[in-house]
């Protein structure tokens, strides 16, 4: 199989995905898209004529008149060799089932890295199913509905013996040795890892399991400890599909589409990338921990200190990725970055996130239970994925800052994270020099019409790249706390607000005026004088032919 070139044939409304996909796999000597379309019924006008190895389907196809099931019959029909695979974001349990039974051979999610996908689709092409849910077929070893649940409880007594054993080690290095302050941070960060593996443990491998002893390939292992655990999952449904749709959202470009200036946009794509899945991780991870440590959620996350949040968040994700490309090749040690980082917070703290608005609300959501309250907030559901991804992109934004103050000349750093053009000194001093002019204009200017106008300005991921909204929200009293130049913008606004209207009106009372005058009296006092010069010339020119005229002499008789 190796030694061969994979065909494929990719169905996917999305354009983009395509492109990008084929892009990929361009690459690649054993795998290639040799056609492509956006529906079922070109599809198979493509079948009729080509062979293909996999068939890679987006099964949520707008306003398909061909049913996936027929299309699936009519396929293996005529070529039965042709395997299909289903590549999709959020592809439910039920939709799974159904596509299962009909036949098809696999589903992959979008979000899986490209290595995956492909180690998969060789799988499915050897003959293998690949789906994400285990069903009873493939359990024919368990013996008994006995030893598998001896087997589950044994896996769940050793996981959690050898969690507690590392916590107790752990908890010793931090009482009784003196650390380092980077140590200290490492070991807490562990312990934060150890506690919310043994929750998942305890949720994932429960004691009491129950096997449904049917003949039916769609047969489930049911628990009744999952029962509970699958009420706290689909409350907090809405929550995941934050996180999901935004990993998949940064698959796409990007590139900066707005008219402001980012720090992010110096970086080089892949960097980019790799700085914003960092940061997305990091809060994903701080969300898992404050569920897993806090019993009674919602009242406390509204209590909570929610720029202490964002400066976690900041703080882990800048330590994460400075280690990883600012270390100086080994020269300046970890616990330098940290110094640096933990100085630096506090004025980050004060020009970015501090800024960031609606986090607190957002956080609440995050942290929510209760399934009214997150059908409530789903009328704006559009609105908090807009805050989500501006607490990414800004959060980005004050980690590339400070690389930016303390990096910016530092050549291996520049190579190995800017674009080509920024390589030069006097590129970064240019990029630097519009940051701070970009920062002036905000805070003189931007910031001050955004709190008259009651409203936010958020930067968010779509499949154009970076794009910029703005939403509504009462800001009475960050207005009555502007001053000096911040307050005189606003007073600058109104005046213009209260004088525009007026100076319109002269100005259309006026040039209807002059539009008159020139036309009606001026353009016609010259079109009568035109007139008569030309009559005049022309009179003058009669007269001139006239005496030329030779006179006629009377013959004589």
């Amino acid at each position: 199989m190796s030694d061969r070139l994979i065909s494929l044939l990719l169905i996917d409304k999305d354009p983009i995905f395509r492109l990008g996909l084929a892009t990929i796999l361009s690459d690649d000597s054993q795998w290639k898209i040799v056609a492509q379309t956006d529906n079922l019924t070109d599809a198979l006008t493509e079948l009729s004529s080509n062979t293909f190895d996999l068939i890679i389907l987006d099964p949520h196809l707008p306003d398909e008149a061909l049913r996936i099931e027929t299309f699936y019959q009519q396929i293996k029909e005529s070529q039965p060799q042709i395997k299909l695979c289903l590549l999709s974001y959020d592809l439910s349990w039920q939709q799974q089932q159904e596509f299962k039974k009909i036949g098809i051979e696999g589903y992959i999610n979008k979000g899986t890295v490209i290595e995956v996908v492909l180690e998969n689709w060789q799988k499915i092409i050897q003959g293998e199913l690949i789906w994400p849910t285990m069903i009873a077929g493939q359990l024919s070893e368990v013996k008994t509905e006995i030893s598998e649940k001896n087997w589950l409880s044994r896996i769940r007594q050793s996981g959690i013996e050898q969690i507690n054993s590392n916590l107790e080690l752990i908890n010793e290095k931090l009482k009784n040795r003196p650390i380092s302050k980077l140590d200290k941070l490492f070991w807490k960060g562990r312990k934060r890892e150890l506690l919310t593996a043994r929750w998942l443990v305890e949720q994932l491998l429960p004691v009491d399991v129950i096997i449904l002893s049917s003949k039916s390939p769609d047969s489930q292992i049911i628990s009744t400890e999952n029962l509970r655990l699958k009420e706290t999952l689909v409350s907090g449904e809405n929550q995941l599909t934050f996180f999901n749709q935004t990993a998949s959202k940064l698959q796409y470009s990007l590139n900066n589409s707005t008219d402001f200036l980012l720090e992010i946009d110096g970086l080089k794509l892949e960097k980019k990338k790799e700085l914003l899945e960092v940061v997305l991780k990091q809060f994903e991870r701080i969300i898992v921990d404050i569920k897993f440590i806090e019993s009674n959620n919602i009242q406390l996350s509204k209590t909570r200190n929610s720029l202490s949040i964002l400066g976690r968040l900041w703080r882990e994700s800048a330590l994460i990725f400075l280690t990883k490309y600012c270390n100086d090749g080994g020269n300046l040690v970890l616990e330098d970055i940290a110094i640096i980082v933990e100085e630096n917070e506090d004025l980050v703290s004060k020009d970015i996130l501090q800024k960031i608005p609606g986090f607190p609300e957002l956080f609440d959501f995050l942290l929510l239970k209760s399934e009214s309250n997150i059908q409530q907030i789903d009328k704006k559901i559009e609105e908090k994925e807009k805050i989500f991804h501006n607490i990414i992109i800004q959060v980005a934004n004050g980690i590339i800052s400070l690389i930016l103050n303390y990096f910016s000349d530092n050549e291996k750093v520049k190579k190995t994270l800017y674009n080509l053009e920024m390589a030069s000194s006097r590129e970064m001093a240019k990029f630097r020099n519009r940051l701070a002019w970009e920062y002036r204009k905000q805070e003189y200017w931007g910031e001050p019409k955004d709190i008259f106008e009651s409203q936010y300005r958020l930067f968010f991921f779509n499949e154009k790249g970076i794009d910029c909204a703005v939403i509504y929200s009462p800001r009475q009293q960050e207005l009555n706390t502007l001053r000096g130049v911040r307050w005189s913008v606003t007073i600058l606004l109104e005046m213009r607000d209260a004088i525009a209207p007026l100076l319109r009106s002269l100005v259309g009372t006026v040039g209807q005026a002059l539009v008159y005058l020139l036309t009606q009296v001026i353009g016609r006092g010259i079109g009568l004088v035109g007139k008569g010069i030309l009559q005049g010339i022309g009179n003058s020119l009669s007269e001139r032919d006239y005496q030329r005229k030779p006179s006629k002499h009377k013959s004589k008789s």
